[in-house]
């Protein structure tokens, strides 16, 4: 086979998947049913981390603790939760959230709860990889590959809502999945291809 000489550089081991993969964003969305007056919850809602600037941004950024996941309020009551790197960041966030707008009269919870719309997914390959000859591994259909343009290789596995970034060093990087279970389908279809070309 043409890319059998680029075996070492190619193949992925399946046994390090899933140990080799961390969620470093976690994006929720949600909306809590009634305009708020942003600039009246800047100074009353007890959060230790706040940042109300309307003329550089319309919302609301509210964190429980410094560097950690932050939620993004909106006037019209629609929010979003970034930062998180699991579920339960963005839970704890959600909830400590809600218990300040009740402790100022505000009852959200009947409301809908935070809906995970993104997770970005990293992962070590181990090994630095050929780029053009992945483009080939993988088929051009389902890649972009322009090195003028960009040090990446972008893959669109199949039947996966997904994209792969692949950069030469063997960091790779999933976004659009909603669930970690997803990520690591992405990521063993990503070996599949790659055993068809290197098989064992």
């Amino acid at each position: 086979h043409p890319l059998s000489s680029l075996e070492p550089r190619l193949y992925l081991l399946r046994r390090g998947i899933g140990n080799m993969m961390d969620a470093v964003n976690i994006v929720a969305t949600g909306d809590v049913g009634q305009e708020l007056d942003l600039e009246a919850l800047y100074v009353d809602l007890d959060f230790s981390q706040k940042e109300y600037n309307p003329e550089k941004a319309p919302a609301l950024q509210l964190r429980s603790v410094q560097d950690g996941p932050v939620i993004i309020l909106y006037s019209s009551g629609a929010y979003n939760i970034m930062g998180a790197r699991c579920e339960k960041g963005i839970e704890e966030l959600y909830n400590a959230f809600s218990s300040s707008l009740e402790e100022l009269g505000i009852d959200i919870s009947n409301k809908s709860r935070p809906e995970v719309r993104n997770i970005v997914c990293k992962a070590e390959l181990g090994r630095e990889v050929d780029l053009s000859a992945l483009t080939i591994a993988l088929g051009m259909e389902q890649v972009e590959y322009e090195p003028e343009q960009s040090p990446f290789v972008y893959y669109w596995p199949d039947n996966l809502d997904c994209l792969i970034t692949i950069p030469a060093n063997g960091e790779v990087v999933i976004t659009g999945v909603t669930t970690k279970q997803a990520a690591k389908q992405a990521l063993s279809n990503l070996q599949d291809r790659l055993e068809i070309v290197s098989p064992k």
